[in-house]
């Protein structure tokens, strides 16, 4: 066994000697938590409580699967299937982007401008900000929509596991087609692909090996593609004093800002994220 003993400490030990050099010693106290809480099905007490517990054999191996997995560079929210997004607790694997906390503060601001009668949520993804909205407005009629029916699938299945009903609509937003078109909203928001593909070699191997790359990347020649089509569709289906609001890459919140002013958009703002980047803005219909 790789281990010398079954003791829940002597795995931990393990656990930590083995990822030292990829993770800060905090990263590895919250993942080991996590693992032990989900295999064991723990609560915070339990976790605190027992700590001369004996692991079982299928428990130890359970922990070298992530072990592996981990140094394999693959994202720990992948490897354990769930994670915490505005205070829900999501499925989350391959089919979607990972939930991140730079998206969390995007819907905080949203909230604070709420609440709104509807709202649409482009790009949607694992349906993250969708179902975060319709947490804190439930009388809201949320909407959202993707091009990847995996994503969809995935958003659908954490629509259930949260128990909150939002809409999730198969569309491209790059071709809207009559249907959508004739929608209108209080909201649109969104966090749309905006990483052009130049900068793929500076992007971690963790993100870059196993996120979905139609969710991240965007051409050099057109980068802000997404911004531009979801702008020409607001303009006509956001209602008059409208919020929308978008997640951006931070080199590209001039080019934005002047394409909201350059569409009539006005009480345009940009914001930080925790990290100082510029990251999100958000706009009004006039």
């Amino acid at each position: 066994m790789f281990v010398i003993d079954n003791q829940l400490k002597t795995a931990k030990n393990y656990f930590s000697e083995q990822l030292k050099n990829l993770f800060t010693a905090t990263e590895i106290i919250s993942m080991w938590k996590e693992i032990i809480c989900l295999r064991l099905n723990w609560n915070s007490s339990d976790f605190i409580l027992n700590t001369n517990y004996r692991l079982s054999e299928s428990d130890l191996l359970f922990i070298r699967s992530y072990v592996h997995r981990l140094k394999s560079n693959e994202p720990f929210q992948y490897i354990h299937g769930i994670t915490t997004f505005f205070g829900l607790e999501l499925n989350c694997d391959k089919r979607a982007l990972i939930p991140r906390p730079e998206t969390e503060e995007l819907v905080a601001w949203a909230v604070e401008l709420g609440p709104y009668k509807s709202i649409v949520d482009f790009c949607t993804g694992s349906g993250c900000i969708a179902l975060g909205l319709k947490s804190k407005f439930p009388e809201s009629n949320v909407t959202g929509f993707d091009i990847s029916t995996d994503a969809l699938s995935l958003a659908r299945e954490n629509s259930k596991l949260t128990n909150l009903y939002v809409e999730f609509i198969h569309a491209d937003v790059l071709n809207i087609n009559e249907d959508l078109s004739e929608r209108k909203w209080d909201c649109i928001i969104s966090n749309p692909p905006y990483i052009p593909t130049s900068e793929s070699e500076s992007i971690a191997e963790n993100v870059l090996n196993f996120e979905p790359e139609i969710s991240l990347f965007v051409e050099n020649d057109n980068p802000l593609i997404f911004y531009k089509a979801i702008l020409n569709y607001a303009k006509s289906n956001l209602s008059i004093s409208g919020y929308l609001f978008f997640e951006i890459h931070p080199n590209f919140s001039s080019e934005i800002c002047d394409l909201l002013k350059l569409k009539g958009f006005i009480n345009i703002e940009v914001r930080k994220d925790l990290q100082g980047k510029k990251r999100m803005i958000k706009a009004q219909n006039a």
